[in-house]
């Protein structure tokens, strides 16, 4: 008896996280869908602008690799190799979509105006209800083994590649779809406060 204790709250877990991964898909997927079909209402100027933003990409990220580990768990449970890939990629993406998270409760939601519509059913999935289940998802599920500083490293490589390319994008005159050649007001190379809010000007 002592010795099911263990296997069966194992297999509690197991069974939680596959829930987990199965609502942040759904959620991602239909917070992002409803994002490009809100975006003409949302005040851009076409639905594919939407998806230049980190936000949308965070949350595509993270979604498509739950569905991915679910799929692989259920179907192929033995393929070790295929499953440690898919975990990396989740912790990879996970971080993404706590930097989403965070970033939005933290500097865009307590300054954007009305016509952001921040608080709306798409905006609440992707901002926080995806990046909320990413993380418990994170802590329940016990299969992922031990991560690296490498995979650390690997962590940082899409929000710094995101931050990089979109400002090349703004630098050379690219419309995010709002009339701003900047996806978040922090990212605004010409503002006077400057980069993040901080200036060298005197």
């Amino acid at each position: 008896m002592e010795n099911k204790k263990p296997m069966e709250k194992a297999l509690t877990k197991k069974r939680i996280s596959l829930c987990l991964k199965i609502a942040i898909g759904v959620s991602a997927t239909l917070g992002v869908t409803l994002a490009l079909i809100r975006a003409r209402y949302d005040g851009y100027s076409h639905w594919t602008r939407r998806l230049t933003y980190f936000t949308t990409l965070s949350n595509l990220w993270i979604g498509f690799t739950c569905l991915a580990l679910v799929i692989v768990q259920l179907a192929f449970p033995t393929r070790d190799k295929h499953l440690r890939r898919l975990y990396v990629l989740r912790f990879v993406f996970t971080v993404s979509i706590i930097v989403t998270g965070v970033v939005f409760c933290g500097l865009l939601a307590p300054f954007a105006d009305a016509s952001f519509h921040v608080w709306s059913l798409n905006s609440v999935l992707t901002h926080v209800v995806v990046p909320v289940l990413s993380v418990a998802d994170y802590f329940v599920d016990t299969e992922a083994g031990e991560y690296s500083y490498r995979h650390v490293g690997y962590a940082l490589i899409p929000p710094f590649a995101y931050f990089v390319v979109a400002g090349v994008m703004g630098a050379c005159g690219f419309d995010f779809g709002r009339g701003a050649n900047y996806p978040y007001f922090f990212m605004d190379f010409k503002a006077d406060v400057g980069l993040f809010g901080f200036s060298l000007k005197p």
